[in-house]
């Protein structure tokens, strides 16, 4: 054997077994969520409007935000609605599951608390961090 057929053997078995660097995780804005409140000191509704800022449409999507203390969620509208403790999570019903890119769908809820305090300190769908604003 020569010398340049094992340099090139070795090179390739050494490209087959080092493992590939997984590329840095990317969590891509792929929604905007809008927060807005009405009512007074002891009671308030919250419109929540999710859009698709992401590259493809939403089939089906899950939110996910905490409600700051204080605050105690009642009903929910436009979603299914599941809470623990300060924890909601709102599941896309059949009629408004799908989101198309650039499309926003609105969902709600009425709650015990401040209609003027804090705000939830994310929201997430699918699991993907939103822009809020």
């Amino acid at each position: 054997m020569t010398h340049r057929f094992l340099a090139v053997a070795a090179g390739i078995a050494a490209a087959l077994l080092t493992p590939a660097v997984p590329a840095a995780a990317v969590d891509p804005a792929v929604c905007h969520v809008g927060y807005q409140t009405n009512g007074d000191s002891s009671s308030f509704t919250a419109k929540i409007t999710i859009t698709n800022t992401g590259p493809a449409t939403l089939y089906g999507w899950t939110l996910k935000f905490s409600l700051p203390a204080g605050q105690t969620f009642r009903l929910g509208f436009a979603a299914d609605f599941k809470v623990d403790g300060q924890d909601v999570t709102g599941y896309s019903l059949k009629y408004n599951s799908e989101v198309n890119r650039g499309a926003s769908v609105p969902v709600g809820f009425y709650a015990a608390g401040d209609a003027k305090g804090p705000r939830p300190a994310e929201f997430r769908i699918n699991g993907y961090l939103c822009t809020t604003g």
